[in-house]
């Protein structure tokens, strides 16, 4: 059996330091609850001398509020005693010489001496601990708090956005049935004039004649300006609701470019020259032919409204590598060189086009036709001598077996 290095009164004095300079308040107390011994600490804990609290009821350092309660749990200790920790998860508090309360932690044991049962306690000032615990509960309340006002801000955020939305989709179905009913309220009294200028240039006779159909061509032209404008807000307006579908067919390009310069010479300046040549013997595609007639005759109707007289277009296509090639090239006015990034944009005019008329829609729509048609169009302008614009689109377009709706 290994002997102890310390002789039972060394072992006495060690346990005797150990008490004294303890971190912790320790405190012995008897059966009746009375104060036998105390460290150092313990009385520094609760302002006292530690010599006066020798044989001093224990609940004298017990909030008087709940002394009597504390002596009802002492007896029932001393009754059933046992090992255990006082405080964790409770408001326990011990009470100091001058009043003031603080929050505690104790452990008790219990042990014998000549037959009599003693308990120790192991006091400990929680106070800073118990600091932290409520600023970590303030903390999470104002968290909780936050994340409430948060929530309750996107919620409101969300339900303004939806709002929103559900006004413009209200906004946009309203603007779609006016373009569509303006559109069609429009079209018919241009049918009607139209008709009548056509009946008037076919009846007039006598001197006046040449007077008489210079007056109607140009209401003719107006006719179709307006007619053009009409036709443009529509497109748009059905392009932006996603109603239009390419639907591809085969085309005779040739075909189609003769017819489609045929009836925009009439559109031509005095002196103005339309031409049109096709390169190469292969002449068909697979793609859009209401779309693709769109595009060429806006091109080629922009080259007439913005060239002088006397000058020359001319529109030329050819089938190469599986591409359709178009080119169109006017001798007119040109695009000035800080409006050329914005060409395609809707609503955007030149600055210095603003004398012809124009709605600054037929190149944005242009430009959606060709994405729909997998193509892709630019151009190369010089201001004073002319521009010129080049598309390129695939011979053979996917099908699409959506229906077209284009009015």
């Amino acid at each position: 059996m290994t002997r102890s290095r310390f002789s039972e009164e060394e072992i006495s004095s060690i346990y005797g330091m150990l008490f004294s300079s303890a971190a912790e308040g320790l405190v012995v107390v008897d059966g009746t609850g009375s104060i036998c011994l105390c460290n150092p600490r313990f009385g520094e804990l609760f302002g006292y001398e530690p010599k006066t609290l020798l044989g001093r009821p224990i609940e004298v350092l017990i909030p008087s509020a709940v002394r009597e309660k504390h002596q009802h749990q002492r007896n029932a200790y001393q009754r059933d005693p046992h090992q255990r920790t006082m405080g964790q998860g409770l408001d326990l508090n011990g009470q100091r010489s001058d009043g003031s309360t603080f929050p505690v932690e104790v452990s008790l044991n219990h042990f014998n001496v000549e037959g009599e049962r003693f308990v120790m306690g192991l006091i400990s000032d929680v106070s800073r601990r118990r600091r932290a615990e409520l600023d970590l509960q303030r903390t999470n309340a104002e968290l909780e708090e936050r994340v409430e006002q948060r929530t309750a801000d996107l919620k409101r955020a969300e339900q303004s956005v939806r709002e929103a939305l559900e006004a413009e989709k209200e906004l946009n179905a309203l603007k779609s049935r006016f373009v569509s009913m303006a559109s069609h309220e429009f079209r018919t009294p241009l049918s009607t004039i139209m008709s009548s200028v056509d009946l008037i240039a076919r009846y007039s006779e006598g001197p006046q004649r040449d007077k008489v159909e210079r007056h109607v061509s140009k209401i003719r032209g107006k006719v179709r300006e307006l007619t053009t404008m009409l036709n443009d807000f529509l497109s748009l307006d059905k392009l932006e609701q996603g109603m239009v579908r390419c639907n591809p067919q085969e085309v005779d390009v040739v075909h189609l470019c003769i017819e489609l310069v045929e009836e925009l010479r009439s559109l031509c300046k005095p002196g103005q020259e339309l031409d049109y040549d096709h390169e190469g013997s292969e002449r068909s595609v697979q793609q859009d032919r209401q779309m693709l007639a769109h595009v060429l005759s806006n091109l080629v109707s922009n080259a007439i409204k913005y060239s002088p007289e006397d000058k020359r277009i001319s529109l030329t296509t050819r089938l190469m590598d599986g591409l359709l090639h178009v080119e169109v090239k006017d001798e007119g006015i040109g695009i000035p060189v800080e409006d050329q990034q914005h060409l395609f944009e809707r609503f955007f005019r030149a600055s210095n086009a603003f004398t012809v008329q124009g709605t600054g829609l037929g190149l944005n729509i242009v430009r959606k036709y060709m994405d729909l048609m997998g193509g892709t169009i630019g151009f190369i302008s010089e201001p004073g001598k002319g521009t010129t614009f080049t598309a390129q689109l695939p011979q053979h377009h996917a099908h699409e077996e959506h229906p077209v709706d284009r009015g």
